[in-house]
């Protein structure tokens, strides 16, 4: 009985860990998105809605094979100008709806949702259980990032409990922006991470000293045992040893009881 429950565990440690990048805010500038689609590694593309190159940028990311996802405004602590499709705490629940879907529709091949900004939304219980039933109802599986823009976010959770795949952030790449050292020692980080959790995720934006950096950077991952997937991947990969681990501490709790 031992034997059953060790294998299926020493076979997922035995995986590479896994790392996903998600370049957001794409939709603006089509040259820096049409940089980010033309990448060789696996890069997940978050497209925010109805900027003048969005459409464009997700259809031709499909093309090329790259996950492509929206990337939704939400209402930040500070006062920023969302644009189109921003949600805020004053919408009633049918325009906070509405404005949901129109969105998600508004990005063609969109797999999953991460939130554009949205300190202040992410971190109302509320607002978070009508974006997870709006996900809910979709025809479409859709997944969502937690894009973690503060600590007191119950984004993913209210994700869980409407059984959504789900993750969240573990690395900003480029919150110093253009700085070829500190998005170096974040990948550094994020492979770190990787290595101790078997997965970790990463979101940077299409600036071109992160997008140098990351193509150079990834180009040596070959040699540290880790493999760039897409978001969807990792989830999947993610879920696998949530789930492996806790069948581990189960099987410790009962092994001790029986010597």
């Amino acid at each position: 009985m031992g034997l059953h429950c060790v294998a299926p565990l020493h076979a997922i440690a035995a995986e590479p860990a896994v790392i996903a990048i998600i370049i957001d805010d794409i939709g603006y500038n089509f040259e820096a998105g049409k940089q980010v689609i033309n990448s060789t590694h696996p890069i997940t593309c978050s497209i925010l809605p109805a900027r003048p190159h969005s459409i464009k940028l997700a259809r031709l990311a499909h093309q090329q094979g790259k996950e492509v996802m929206l990337h939704l405004p939400m209402q930040a602590s500070r006062s920023e100008r969302l644009g189109h499709g921003g949600l805020t705490l004053d919408m009633s629940k049918r325009e906070f709806t509405r404005t949901i879907e129109i969105s998600i529709d508004a990005i063609p091949y969109a797999q999953g949702i991460n939130n554009h900004m949205g300190s202040l939304l992410t971190s109302t219980s509320l607002h978070m259980e009508w974006l997870m039933q709006a996900i809910a109802n979709r025809d479409e599986h859709l997944f969502f990032v937690d894009s973690k823009t503060t600590a007191n976010t119950v984004a993913e959770d209210a994700a869980q409990s409407y059984h959504i795949p789900s993750v969240r952030r573990d690395v900003f790449l480029d919150s110093v922006a253009n700085d070829k050292t500190f998005v170096r020692g974040q990948i550094k980080q994020l492979i770190k991470i990787a290595k101790l959790q078997g997965y970790a995720l990463a979101i940077g934006h299409p600036h071109k000293t992160t997008l140098s950096v990351l193509e150079q950077e990834l180009a040596n991952l070959d040699d540290q045992e880790i493999r760039v997937v897409s978001v969807s991947e990792l989830i999947s990969t993610a879920r696998s040893i949530k789930f492996a681990n806790t069948g581990a501490s189960k099987w410790e709790k009962y092994s001790s009881l029986m010597y």
